[in-house]
């Protein structure tokens, strides 16, 4: 986790929800609220600028879903699968992706403030050029994601697999990376200066300063 005081908020849920078939939506629902969708598979809908608010999903499958620009606020995504969805310039806000299947899903470009994915498996992720507030990955499995030129405002990493990321022209001021695990990391030398990292993590940083280490 990030060093310092986060802010992170919950999802304001509502205490009861209007339980709804996910293949029942329709093209004209532009804004659905205060709905829960539990089973069901999604197969190649448009959900292009639509906006989820007070929703919950539990054990959603998408399946070629194309959710760009989409705007989600107060959303809890359980058990689902988003493996190669498209999220390019969505929303979220107060969101929370707990035991999720992310393999390749793409986020570039999206805007996420008060997140939390926990226990997924995001591997082969996208998030290049996203910007990012108050997002905790926490046993999420990243290898091989791509974090490229990211903005990392109050970001935490952990007990994360980040093996192979790429965090190319991406600040990792303050980024907290000690407790997550990896062989191989992809970043930019100028910008890893305030990274907190474990004694043993910090070994692969000075060999990326071109330092030798010798032992003892």
């Amino acid at each position: 986790m990030l060093s310092g005081k986060r802010k992170r908020q919950q999802p304001k849920l509502s205490k009861f929800h209007e339980e709804m078939a996910i293949e029942n939506l329709s093209p004209t629902d532009k804004r659905i609220e205060k709905v829960q969708f539990t089973g069901g598979i999604y197969i190649d809908h448009e959900f292009e600028r639509r906006s989820f608010d007070d929703v919950l999903f539990k054990r959603v499958r998408f399946m070629s879903g194309n959710l760009q620009r989409t705007e989600f606020v107060d959303v809890v995504f359980d058990t689902c699968d988003f493996s190669n969805v498209q999220f390019q310039h969505a929303s979220f806000h107060r969101c929370v992706f707990k035991d999720c299947k992310l393999t390749g899903t793409d986020f570039t470009s999206a805007q996420l403030a008060h997140i939390v994915f926990e226990a997924c498996d995001g591997k082969y992720s996208h998030f290049s050029f996203a910007q990012m507030h108050e997002v905790d990955f926490e046993l999420t499995d990243l290898s091989e994601s791509n974090f490229y030129e990211c903005s990392l405002k109050q970001v935490g990493f952990s007990n994360c697999r980040l093996e192979a990321v790429n965090f190319t022209e991406t600040n990792l001021n303050g980024i907290d990376l000690s407790t997550s695990t990896y062989d191989q990391l992809e970043v930019s030398i100028d910008q890893v200066e305030g990274c907190i990292v474990s004694k043993e993590q910090a070994i692969g940083f000075a060999q990326l300063l071109g330092l030798r280490v010798k032992n003892e």
